[in-house]
C-alpha cells in the first residue's frame, strides 16, 4: 500500500499514544514544514520530528543536543496494511516504553509520528 507522507495525513488520522522526555541531537531542519531531522540519543536512531506551532522553530539550532519532550501517535486507519503492521499497532497501548516506538519507527515511519513540543538545549 502507498501511504501518504505523514504531514499530509489529515490530524484525525493519528491516535495519540505517549509523552516522554528524551535527549536528541538536531541534525536539520525545515521551517516551512516545520520538521526536524534528529537522532535520538538514547538509542542513536534517527527521527523525523513535527515541531508544535506552539514551540518558535527558530528556537531549535542544527547540531545541537536538546532535552525534548515529544508527543508519538501511530496511525490510526488500519485497513490495508500488512498483517506484521496491524499486530504492532494493535499491540501498542499507553504502556508501551518510548525506546519500542522509536525503534519501531525505523521500520515502519509512515505509521509512527512524534512532535516536539518543548526543547530545552543541553
Amino acid at each position: 500500500m502507498n501511504f501518504l507522507s505523514a504531514s499530509s495525513q489529515n490530524k484525525l488520522d493519528w491516535i495519540y499514544r505517549i509523552f516522554d522526555r528524551r535527549t536528541i541531537s538536531i541534525k536539520a531542519k525545515n521551517e516551512e514544514a516545520r520538521k526536524i531531522a534528529a537522532i535520538d540519543v538514547l538509542t542513536n536512531l534517527p527521527l523525523s520530528i513535527e515541531v508544535s506551532k506552539d514551540l518558535p522553530l527558530e528556537n531549535v539550532e542544527v547540531e545541537k543536543s536538546y532535552f525534548a519532550s515529544l508527543k508519538v501517535y501511530t496511525f490510526r486507519n488500519i485497513q490495508g496494511i500488512a498483517p506484521e503492521h496491524v499486530d504492532f499497532l494493535e499491540a501498542v497501548d499507553v504502556d508501551q516504553p518510548m525506546e519500542d516506538f522509536i525503534k519501531a519507527y525505523s521500520i515502519y515511519p509512515k505509521l509512527i509520528k512524534f512532535e516536539l513540543v518543548e526543547a530545552e538545549q543541553i
